[in-house]
């Protein structure tokens, strides 16, 4: 699930490996994944990549189906953030929380940019301890980590979304951490990042919605 010791610098670029840092946690395996073919590209990552909200993801609702356990593997277990974008946003509509730990893994050790906002819907959508505390074990780590900004935002909606649902305030344990994480990134606000979230939310609602047999 980690770069290949093999890529070149520009290769790592390519695939989201734009900051290389040391993180405390463990990774989880995933068995050694083949190459992707074309097919698996053309079908599930180049319709999924850029968002749940682009017109081509409405395909990918027709055929969930054939979004099986294999196929997310599969996605996941690629060192490109494509890949794993297309990956969690699959367990996300299927609702396949086996993979919690895979995706808080991915989370947790942030080795490719873009996909962690992906992470965080399916850990969101799977809303089970397990996969609220991968949410947390990454704020109270990045939150005081300010010269690395990832996904800081997009975790903190996450849980601010669910206490909304559920009339929890999870959120409220990071609150002088995000303070201090905001106040060095002029212009995040988490009213704004938790309005996007409830889009995000709402447009994989709506692909669930569309697929054959909902």
């Amino acid at each position: 699930m980690t770069a290949d010791s093999s890529l070149t610098p520009l290769q790592l670029h390519v695939a989201g490996a734009t900051v290389r840092h040391d993180h405390p946690f463990a990774m989880p395996a995933l068995p050694p994944q083949e190459p992707l073919t074309a097919a698996l590209r053309d079908d599930w990552v180049r319709p999924l990549y850029m968002g749940l909200h682009q017109p081509q993801a409405l395909a990918c609702a027709q055929r969930l189906a054939q979004a099986d356990a294999t196929v997310i593997a599969r996605l996941l277990g690629q060192f490109d953030w494509r890949s794993r974008t297309a990956g969690a946003y699959l367990a996300a509509l299927t609702g396949q929380s086996a993979f919690t730990d895979q995706l808080g893994g991915l989370l947790l050790a942030s080795e490719v940019c873009y996909a962690g906002s992906a992470y965080c819907l399916a850990l969101a959508v799977f809303d089970t301890p397990a996969s609220r505390d991968y949410l947390h074990r990454y704020l109270a780590h990045y939150l005081c980590q300010p010269q690395l900004h990832f996904d800081q935002e997009h975790a903190m909606a996450a849980i601010a979304y669910l206490d909304g649902q559920h009339g929890r305030d999870e959120a409220a344990r990071h609150a002088p951490a995000w303070t201090g994480f905001a106040a060095s990134r002029p212009g995040l606000a988490l009213d704004d990042a938790l309005a996007q979230f409830t889009s995000r939310m709402a447009a994989l609602r709506a692909l669930q919605a569309a697929a054959p047999g909902k």
